[in-house]
């Protein structure tokens, strides 16, 4: 074991960032994954060197992957990030054989077993020996033309879309190095870390500021919640938290919408006057409700990141290509609204778009993220949720659309994307992580822990959610 006194110690891990240090160490949360599917009819060096040789440069452009939390068990300002002096490839990097396809349009059982012993894994074991991210390379035997990346992190380390970034650096990493070999010796698996400095904490690109009113209401909240924030009637969420995370089974499930369901929904959204994150949120409630007892549930709320990265600024230039941590949340509850559950409602879509218009507007002012400077033990604010009520019924994370670089036909491409997450201990019942890769196919993943929901409760959530997408496309295409 390393002598982790002696790393190098960057600065202390900002409050969003302690956020998730805490429920890491608590076995609240364990990671986040984005996958890429990577394809080049043309290539032919060994897999395994090209892979090594792109993440050396990943690794150079982005500081934060050498960088790991220490004192995951206390709170701000005393979490801090230290660099590990040196990256040893062979203790985050994985191959695997992939014996099925990297593209179809059926969900694919094998990706999911390997999603969910991924969702399965934190990164608490032989601390400062190793990196706080793993890359998951799942290949065909035998063809080093097409693979599959799965860079899975600690969430302290970056946001869901800061997959994208890394994504994009590796991509122009595995093309540079297509076509001009790098000197180093491709069997060392050591990799030096760079000296560069990590980009500051979101608090010190954003100043999050709250005002008098929206304070006093949440502190009203948290000590009268049944005045001010009341539950609302027959709201599902799932069973209670656990009081104990480390019994909890991480169980995955996805969804492929096809390229042409996926552009049929944009579409008809964008007809609509509304957006794809509040059309699939729409229909999820619908499918959810639908599986419901209607006698005993008949609310659900949802909630979805805010990417704040648009009001974050940062001295040194633009955020766009940088692994950074920067979200806050909005939340819709859906209710019941006619005896056919699976009936949908542009007029819910609208709305749901209008909230997190709403939200967006307040460029990062008056937000849940900017409360957690007035929480003094971030563990204590997590362990006294156990065995209560859950909030939030699902958590819809969309990061968006992969955007691949015009101009560029010869070599390396990305096709289909997975966005996932291991579901929060205290958080939504049902997580659901959806991304559209560079196929044009949205993929929606459904996370959850066994005890919270049960499997066949998913898996018909799951079936209704693909007829309700068939429908809506069916229907408003006469």
């Amino acid at each position: 074991m390393p002598e982790t006194s002696t790393f190098k110690r960057l600065r202390p891990c900002g409050r969003a960032e302690t956020f998730s240090t805490s429920r890491h160490h608590l076995g609240f949360f364990k990671n986040v994954s984005f996958a890429a599917t990577y394809s080049n009819p043309a290539s032919s060096i060994p897999l395994h060197t090209l892979i090594c040789n792109a993440l050396r440069a990943v690794i150079a452009r982005h500081s934060i992957l050498s960088a790991i939390p220490f004192n995951e068990n206390k709170s701000y300002p005393d979490v801090y990030f230290a660099r590990l002096p040196a990256i040893d490839l062979k203790a985050c990097v994985e191959f695997a054989e992939k014996k099925g396809h990297f593209e179809g349009d059926d969900r694919d059982k094998e990706l999911e077993g390997v999603l969910q012993q991924q969702h399965n894994r934190n990164f608490q074991e032989n601390l400062g020996t190793k990196p706080l991210w793993r890359l998951v390379v799942l290949h065909s035997s035998g063809d080093s033309t097409k693979f599959m990346a799965i860079w899975v992190f600690h969430h302290a380390l970056a946001d869901g879309s800061s997959g994208h970034v890394f994504h994009r650096t590796f991509l122009a990493a595995l093309q540079a190095s297509s076509t001009n070999p790098p000197v180093d010796d491709p069997t060392d698996p050591i990799v030096k870390t760079p000296e560069t400095p990590l980009i500051p904490a979101l608090e010190d690109l954003h100043t999050l500021p709250i005002s008098t009113f929206f304070l006093i209401k949440a502190l009203l909240t948290s000590i009268f919640p049944n005045w001010f924030n009341p539950r609302p009637e027959r709201l599902w969420t799932g069973n209670a938290i656990s009081e104990d995370p480390s019994k909890l089974n991480t169980k995955v499930r996805s969804l492929v919408l096809t390229l042409s369901a996926t552009k049929k929904l944009l579409d008809l959204s964008r007809k609509n006057r509304t957006t794809l994150q509040a059309t699939l949120q729409c229909i999820l409630a619908s499918a959810v409700l639908a599986t419901l007892d209607g006698k005993e549930f008949e609310r659900v709320r949802i909630s979805g990141p805010i990417s704040l990265r648009p009001f974050m600024r940062w001295d040194a230039g633009s955020l766009d290509d940088e692994l950074v941590n920067g979200v806050s949340e909005y939340t819709f509850v859906h209710s019941r609204n006619s005896e056919n559950d699976t009936d949908f409602s542009w007029d819910t879509a609208r709305a749901v778009r209008a909230e997190i218009q709403s939200e967006l507007d307040k460029k990062g002012n008056n937000n849940v993220v900017g409360l957690l400077r007035y929480v003094s033990d971030i563990h204590k604010y997590f362990t006294e949720k156990m065995g209560k009520d859950r909030d939030i019924s699902v958590e819809l994370s969309n990061v968006g659309v992969w955007k691949n670089t015009k101009g560029i036909e010869d070599g390396w491409s990305v096709g289909r994307c997975v966005f996932s997450q291991s579901p929060n201990v205290a958080g939504a019942a049902i997580p659901v992580s959806v991304v559209t890769g560079g196929d044009g196919a949205a993929v929606m993943v459904f996370t959850w822990h066994e005890g919270t929901v049960e499997d066949a409760f998913v898996e018909k959530v799951v079936r209704s959610v693909g007829d309700a997408v068939q429908r809506l496309i069916t229907v408003e295409s006469i």
